[in-house]
């Protein structure tokens, strides 16, 4: 699992070890200067084609660090200059650089012309402008570096994380760089694993510096494989499937009937021990066409009136996905969010038939999707077992309902809606963002492909997710690894994103994805 810690807990995490003289700078130029060594190679002095690097400097610490790294590079033979982005720089930095023979030149005596002839002799480009203190905000003058940088297709290696992207928060201005590699030091930061963040680190590289006991708690978490391995739910020798797990799914619709294909086949093919589909007999015809081992439950159309909807006189039940093709104005939706509500004498995985009748019986576990998200209103609260599940424009809408505001970014406009409603959020996105209702760590998992950017995609997650939820996995981490799947499922059904895809060929391929995380094997 990467945990990712705030900019004022790594602050607070140094402050120890820096009082007690512990060179810490030092130590990360010299994990950096190995990193870069070993990318390069052993230098062939006798070759014209020496490796160059090039570093861009500021004038704190994270400048520090990349001058003190090109020194040490330059003493094991790699050629290493610098590039000054401010008036001042690091003064021991500076100096190691100098001592070594390599040249800070000043960015006001670098002219367009020849910043590119200077990186069409480079090999790479070390970004070392702005360290945990930087804001998503590039001053004016440094606009024209950085267009000659990006368009010189020289790869990056960020220094403890891209300049110009917010460590706590991922918010990163649109010019900033897009480094190939980030080398950390010390803790992942937590907007190196969030929208904006993610997308310029590149992969990550973490630099032990002995901070581990004096951290808290970690902002950001994120689920490598693994992690999956461990909260995938593996029947045992006496399993049944009811032990399993049962997910029923109100879904599919005159107007969308395909969403109930797709959210059945993505509780089916994750693994569920029975699937039940709740909805007009139009739509469980198309469904068992495909899926003939889905057991359906006729949702009744009244006398001149709207389809009726008793979600919970359906037989045993683990948990409910509620939402795939529906609209607010189906009954199924309205009753599916209220089944899920919390409340005095809900029932875990209710929903037999039994009961007093003195209260609408309620299941705890499950998931709201898509149509059904629009009847949430501001009385209706969650238990964390209850995850929903809106992309960005549902999320807005949500949000405004609730009297939040709709134009906060993701990474606050998650916990918003969890902290509203109780529930957990899955805020779905090139990263998938996964807030628990309870104020636990946020979840952050980038596992997906563009080309899951296709209509009906969400509907097979919904499915996957209420598979695991059923399965008994906590809401948090049913969400984190739903989107795992999904994006694994994704990745090979496009064949690592070369290939477009639809949305039941996602499904066909979660046993695939599953099998990959198993054996511990990537795509």
């Amino acid at each position: 699992m990467i945990c990712g810690h705030t900019a004022a807990a790594v602050r607070a995490a140094e402050a120890p070890l820096l009082a007690a003289g512990e060179p810490l700078m030092l130590r990360a130029a010299r994990a950096l200067a190995g990193h870069v060594a070993a990318r390069l190679g052993a230098p062939d002095t006798s070759s014209p084609d020496v490796p160059r690097v090039l570093v861009l400097v500021g004038a704190g610490a994270n400048g520090g660090d990349g001058l003190h790294a090109a020194a040490m590079l330059r003493a094991d033979g790699i050629h290493a200059d610098a590039i000054a982005t401010a008036d001042r720089l690091h003064d021991e930095g500076a100096a190691a650089l100098r001592e070594q023979g390599g040249e800070i030149l000043p960015l006001a005596d670098t002219a367009p012309g020849m910043l590119q002839d200077t990186l069409a002799r480079t090999t790479l480009v070390l970004d070392a402008i702005l360290g945990i203190g930087g804001r998503p905000e590039v001053p004016a003058d440094l606009l024209p570096l950085l267009a000659v940088v990006r368009g010189s297709g020289v790869p990056v290696i960020a220094v403890d994380l891209p300049s110009f992207v917010d460590a706590t928060t991922g918010q990163a201005a649109d010019e900033a760089l897009h480094a190939t590699e980030t080398v950390t030091f010390g803790a992942v930061k937590a907007g190196l694993l969030l929208p904006g963040g993610a997308e310029r680190a590149g992969i990550l590289h973490l630099v032990d510096l002995g901070l581990g006991p004096h951290l808290p708690a970690p902002a950001v978490l994120r689920l490598e494989d693994a992690d999956a391995r461990g909260l995938l739910p593996q029947p045992g020798r006496d399993a049944t499937k009811y032990t399993r797990g049962v997910v029923a799914l109100a879904a599919g619709s005159e107007q969308y009937p395909g969403a109930a294909v797709l959210a059945v086949s993505g509780a089916a093919r994750a693994g569920a021990g029975m699937v039940r589909c709740l909805a007009p007999q139009t739509v469980l015809d198309l469904v068992l066409r495909e899926r003939p081992e889905v057991v359906g439950h006729r949702v009744e159309r009244a006398q001149g009136g709207p389809d009726a909807a008793d979600l919970t006189a359906v037989g045993r039940t683990d948990a409910l996905v509620v939402g795939p093709g529906l609209g607010p104005e189906d009954p199924r939706a309205a009753a599916g969010v209220n089944c899920l509500r919390a409340g005095d004498g809900a029932e875990d995985g209710a929903g037999d038939g039994t009961g007093d009748g003195a209260r609408e019986k309620t299941i705890a576990r499950g998931a709201i999707d898509a149509g059904a998200l629009g009847t949430i209103t501001p009385e209706h609260r969650f238990g964390t077992d209850v995850v929903l599940t809106p992309h960005r424009g549902e999320a807005e809408r949500l949000a405004s309902r609730l009297g939040l505001d709709p134009d906060l970014p993701g990474v606050f406009l998650a916990p918003a809606l969890a902290s509203a409603t109780g529930a957990t959020v899955l805020l779905k996105g090139a990263i998938t963002l996964v807030a628990p209702g309870d104020g636990g760590p946020l979840r952050a998992q980038d596992d997906a492909t563009p080309m899951l950017a296709t209509a009906g995609t969400g509907d097979v997650l919904a499915g996957v997710l209420g598979t695991l939820l059923a399965a008994g996995l906590p809401g948090p981490d049913a969400a984190a690894l739903a989107a795992i799947l999904h994006g694994r499922a994704g990745r090979l059904a496009s064949h690592d994103g070369l290939h477009p895809l639809v949305a039941l060929e996602v499904a066909s391929h979660l046993p695939a994805a599953i099998g990959t995380i198993l054996a511990g094997a990537q795509p």
